[in-house]
């Protein structure tokens, strides 16, 4: 397939340096290097659909034991004496874990303006001695 004149035209103005070829190779290669981009975040969202998914399931099936409905028998009971299943409290101590490690000062110090915004009292964690 050969380019008409205005692309040959207009190939040669955009190729900066008046290689055509050379442009096109890292146009394409480029295009290439985007579309592999998108490829793995799409796998990446559809993972983690998949993982909002189960999450989404497990914090049903706690809402049903809170509310003193299981949801399946063979389903542990709350261990908390205020009837939060430990599952709900570990996977909540996990993702406030993980958000911490990722946040900067700044960050958590907004996030406990809103805690405190809202009249709850802050969680700052122990001190390290």
């Amino acid at each position: 397939m050969r380019f008409t004149e205005n692309e040959a035209e207009w190939l040669q103005e955009v190729a900066l340096d008046g290689n055509v070829s050379g442009y096109i190779r890292d146009a394409v290669l480029r295009q290439s290097k985007s579309d592999r981009k998108l490829v793995n975040m799409h796998e990446r969202l559809v993972d983690i659909d998949y993982e909002v998914r189960r999450v989404t399931d497990l914090l049903h099936d706690m809402n049903q034991k809170v509310a003193g409905k299981p949801t399946v028998p063979e389903t542990t009971e709350p261990q908390e004496p205020d009837g939060i299943p430990d599952e709900l409290m570990a996977m909540v101590l996990e993702i406030l874990l993980l958000t911490r490690a990722n946040s900067t000062r700044q960050d958590i110090r907004m996030a406990q303006g809103s805690v405190e915004y809202a009249g709850l009292p802050v969680w700052e964690g122990k001190k390290r001695t």
